[in-house]
């Protein structure tokens, strides 16, 4: 039960911090759907294949992440790695919640670090431009997968706290799944999701959500051994 409630918070921690993909993904998806020989039936292809190509690399890097902290967390019991876990996926869902806000740089630093890997692997995106067929956009989408963003590596101190590759990989794509319906949203209204994007609003509604949602499983969990 425990774990199937972490695939569904996996879900809406994505759904709610998908407001963050819209200026980090927003212009490869418009260029998916905008393209001038492209009908609105290829745009969509191209956008779920994209979304599909993306979906594979959270879940292998998810099924990676979950296999290193299997092997270097093997020595603790089950309930200290249960204890641990919760900590962890808690401190990085307020890292994302406080980052929304604008309260926080945290995890603007791990972007950075991840610009190390991306700057090798975003040539590989570049020589699929212009994308003219639906395998090109999965491969794009794959590559994709690896762009440092903050609300990726929240999710992924998940997988990372699971010690279980195949439950890191889960969690990552039930997450990826969560991001998903604004990503296709992306694809069929670009231009209105520009002023989407830039309310201050939205984006500040999302952060205290997810920061409310963290301070209370953190008192639900940590409440409960002090009685």
């Amino acid at each position: 039960m425990l774990i199937e409630s972490t695939y569904f918070i996996a879900f809406i921690f994505g759904l709610l911090g998908s407001t963050h993909c819209v200026p980090m993904c927003g212009g490869i998806v418009g260029i998916l759907s905008q393209q001038t020989n492209a009908s609105p039936q290829q745009a969509v292809t191209k956008t779920l294949s994209y979304n599909a190509g993306r979906l594979l690399s959270y879940s292998f890097i998810g099924l990676l992440a979950g296999g290193f902290s299997q092997a270097a967390l093997s020595p603790l019991d089950s309930k200290a790695i249960m204890q641990f876990s919760h900590l962890l996926t808690s401190v990085f869902m307020l890292a994302f919640g406080f980052y929304l806000l604008g309260w926080l740089n945290f995890l603007s630093y791990l972007e950075r670090l991840g610009q190390r890997l991306w700057k090798h692997i975003s040539p590989l995106g570049r020589k699929l431009l212009p994308i003219q067929n639906k395998r090109s956009a999965f491969f794009l989408g794959i590559i994709w997968g690896w762009l440092p963003c903050g609300l990726v590596y929240s999710a992924l101190a998940w997988s990372l706290a699971s010690a279980d590759p195949f439950n890191g990989a889960a969690i990552m794509l039930c997450f990826g799944l969560g991001t998903l319906p604004m990503l296709l949203a992306m694809g069929i209204a670009s231009e209105k999701l520009i002023q989407f994007r830039s309310s201050t609003f939205v984006r500040h509604s999302a952060g205290y959500l997810i920061i409310a949602f963290a301070i209370f499983s953190l008192v639900k969990k940590f409440g409960a051994h002090m009685h």
